[in-house]
């Protein structure tokens, strides 16, 4: 039997969940409690349950549905995350004990960097081989520029740039954002050429030539990290003589916690300080138009290793 295995960061199913998921997070300890009352608040300002995990499990259910009526056989797709319940070594548990023979693991991040999908892809690997089982694994390689997949953010690109007042919109300029990475950026090469293929492959296929690069979430100093910051670029995008900003992630296809503070919260902030007017593009989540990507990216890889 086939399966499929989603992977993202983190599923809470109550705020009551926040405190074990920053234990883990932080690698067996809290933090300050200063830090855990910030984070708890930010949760409690969503004044909704966290998005990320609700609409991880809504992705695979969709995803089990298409690859059925494709294929007509039953494709199981299980949800496994990095610092939250189910962990990678539990979903695998259960993939072994349901006699899956060939798993293909898909990342729900378009970018692969060894911190974020490639931890993923040790962890399975790691757990079938401590088991000792049957079962051969498939990592679903890069899909960031996927035709259907830089259409889907192309679309909610154009529908941003649509949403910026008339007399702004010939001085709108789109930062494009992915996470920041620790360290110089020599060991993240792969990281950020796949982060500026993808960017500008959206922007040429939104039509849009006023565009920059940027990075989010990054950590305090003295570690350095990739930059520049996005909100030091919507500074200088502002002293430019810019009268409006779109944020578009790159990174995050799934609405999460994270990204709507660092982009949309604290962008919204920063525009305001600078006078500009300012929007951020909608998540893909599981839309119509990135699950058909998904099943697509997928499919591919299943008939490409079927037997002829």
């Amino acid at each position: 039997m086939k399966a499929v295995l989603l992977m993202s960061y983190c599923h809470l199913p109550s705020i009551d969940d926040i405190p074990l998921f920053y234990h883990h997070l932080y690698h067996g300890r809290l933090p300050s409690p200063d830090i855990m009352e910030r984070a708890v608040d930010r949760y409690r300002n969503l004044a909704k349950p966290d998005p990320l995990g609700s609409t991880t499990l809504r992705q695979a259910r969709a995803l089990e549905r298409r690859l059925m009526q494709h294929l007509g056989e039953p494709i199981p797709v299980y949800t496994a995350h990095k610092h939250t319940r189910p962990f990678v070594h539990e979903a695998m548990e259960q993939i072994i004990a349901s006699d899956v023979k060939h798993l293909y693991t898909l990342p729900l991040s378009p970018l692969y960097s060894k911190t974020g999908t490639g931890s993923y892809q040790r962890a399975a690997e790691q757990a079938r081989d401590q088991q000792d089982a049957d079962v051969s694994i498939t990592h679903i390689p890069a899909w960031h520029l996927h035709d259907r997949f830089v259409e889907a953010l192309s679309t909610r690109l154009i529908e941003a740039l649509r949403w910026i007042s008339a007399r702004n919109r010939s001085r709108t300029v789109v930062i494009f954002t992915a996470h920041s990475k620790p360290g110089l950026p020599a060991p993240h090469r792969d990281y950020i050429a796949a982060f500026t293929e993808l960017a500008e492959a959206v922007a040429t296929q939104a039509n849009c030539h006023n565009w920059k690069l940027a990075y989010r979430s990054g950590g305090p100093a003295p570690q350095k990290w990739l930059g520049p910051d996005v909100l030091e670029v919507m500074e200088n995008t502002a002293q430019e003589g810019a009268s409006a900003v779109i944020i578009c992630d790159l990174l995050s296809m799934t609405e999460n916690i994270e990204t709507l503070q660092n982009c949309r919260l604290d962008g919204l902030v920063k525009a305001r300080e600078l006078g500009l007017e300012f929007a951020t593009t909608e998540f893909l989540n599981d839309a119509d138009d990135f699950m058909t990507a998904l099943e697509e990216i997928v499919l591919a890889q299943i008939l490409h290793e079927a037997p002829q």
